[in-house]
Order: structure tokens, then sequence, then C-alpha cells
């Protein structure tokens, strides 16, 4: 029926072009944020699981930044050790130098008494730095405080084969400086596989497992946030297409109060 009070064509074909344009304008959004996901409206359950998965990748990148410091701790904490190791190296050559003394003379074993004694300063300031070190690997307190037990008890052997100490090698007990730098040499490499085993075992494993993890709770999330670019754009060829068409009803629809005008003209 043509009505001049109440165009209800006109009226329906208007509601329906702002839901068309309303969904145009939804459509646009998702492809200029790359996001199916942009409001809590768009998806209430999707954006809770969205925000869940968010939290636990933060999470995982969080524990991942500390594994790679801890990595990188313990790579300075076993170069350190590793510093140490070739001292007491060096300075179990000389010991064993001086032991056999048949071929040195007094001179001569003075002079790598004095090398010891500098070796030594450097072994006890290496020391220090390498138990400093130990406490920044992430290793537990129990392992840090063994391997820093290691490390403070060569260093005290060392002391030993000082001048002045009792097992010098000027005056003093060689054997027992043998012995004790042979002890040292052990202990010292076993605290430098302790850090190894760590990283090896520990640090490296979890960073791979953290970063398997954000993989794929990202790629979980990004199937639930993520706009479908080929979807949206054939919605908006769709969308483009139903509001041009909502235009030209509206206009015809609006043409019918028009057309009982003409016809109540042509009465008069």
């Amino acid at each position: 029926m043509i009505s001049a009070l109440n165009n209800t064509s006109a009226l329906r074909a208007g509601f329906q072009f702002n839901r068309n344009q309303n969904e145009q304008n939804a459509v646009m959004q998702r492809l200029a944020t790359g996001k199916r996901i942009n409001a809590g409206k768009d998806g209430p359950a999707d954006l809770i699981s969205s925000e869940r998965l968010s939290a636990e990748i933060k999470a995982l990148e969080a524990e991942t930044r500390s594994f790679e410091r801890q990595q990188a701790n313990a790579n300075i904490a076993d170069a350190n050790v590793g510093q140490l190791s070739s001292l007491y190296s060096e300075l179990n050559g000389l010991v064993v130098s001086s032991a056999n003394s048949a071929g040195l003379s007094d001179a001569e074993i003075a002079a790598n008494q004095q090398q010891i004694d500098s070796i030594n300063s450097s072994i006890q300031r290496l020391t220090g730095d390498a138990v400093k070190s130990v406490d920044t690997t992430g290793l537990s307190t129990t392992e840090a405080d063994a391997l820093k037990q290691q490390l403070t008890d060569s260093a005290a052997a060392a002391r030993s084969i000082a001048s002045g100490g009792a097992n010098n090698v000027t005056n003093g007990d060689l054997a027992a400086a043998q012995a004790a730098i042979a002890q040292s040499i052990t202990d010292v490499a076993s605290a430098r596989g302790s850090i190894g085993a760590f990283q090896k075992n520990t640090l490296a494993p979890g960073i791979r497992s953290n970063q398997v993890a954000i993989e794929n709770l990202t790629a979980s999330r990004s199937r639930i946030e993520d706009a479908d670019f080929a979807v949206e754009t054939s919605n908006l060829a769709r969308t483009n297409i139903l509001t041009a068409a909502g235009i030209k009803t509206l206009k015809i629809a609006q043409q019918q109060a028009s057309t009982v005008l003409s016809l109540l003209s042509n009465d008069d």
C-alpha cells in the first residue's frame, strides 16, 4: 500500500541500510587493525581466551629473558674459572720443576717462588671474581655454595705455596705442595664442569622449551584474534554491494511519498 503518512518501505530500507553500513564499518576496522577482536562486543569469550594466552606468552618471554641473563652470567663464571684453571696448571708446572731440584740452583728455585707468588696473587683475585659470578648463574643455593667452597679451598691451597707458606718451594713441603695443587686443579675442573652442566642441561633446554611454547601459544592467539584478510576482503566487497543496493532501495522507497502527492495533485 502506498501511503503519504507512513512510508514503511522507506523506513525498512533505512534500517537495512544502517545495518549494512555498520557491518561495512566493522569489516573496514578489522582490515585496518588486522584484528578480528577489537572490542569485547566482537567476541567476549574469544577476548578472554586471547588475553589469557597473551598473559602466558608474556610470562614465558620474561622467563626466557631470565634464562638468557643466567646463560650470559654463567659464561662469565665459566671464563673466570677457566682462567683459574690455566693459572693452576702453570703453578703446578713451577712446583713440579722446583721439586726436581737436582739441576736447579737456589737462585732458580727462588725465581720459581717469585713466579708462584705472582700467580698466587692473580689466583686470589680471580677466585673472588669467580665466587661473585657464581651467585648470578641461577644455580641452586646448595649447588652454588658447594661450587664456591671448591674455589675457596683451591685458593687456600695456593696460598700455602706462597712465600712463607707451609708448602713454599724454597724450604717447604714440596710433596704436600704437589698434592695440594693437583687437588686444586681437580676441584677447579669440577667447578667448571658443574657450570657447564647447568648451562647444557638446565638453561639451554629451558630456553628452547619456552621458545617452542611461545611459538605455539602465539599461533593459538592469532587464530582467535587475528583477522582473516581473505574472508574480510570478501566481506568488504559484499557489504559495498549491499550498501549501494540499500541506497538505491532507499531512494525508490522515498519516491513513494512523492508518487502519492503526485496522484493527489492530478486529482486536483
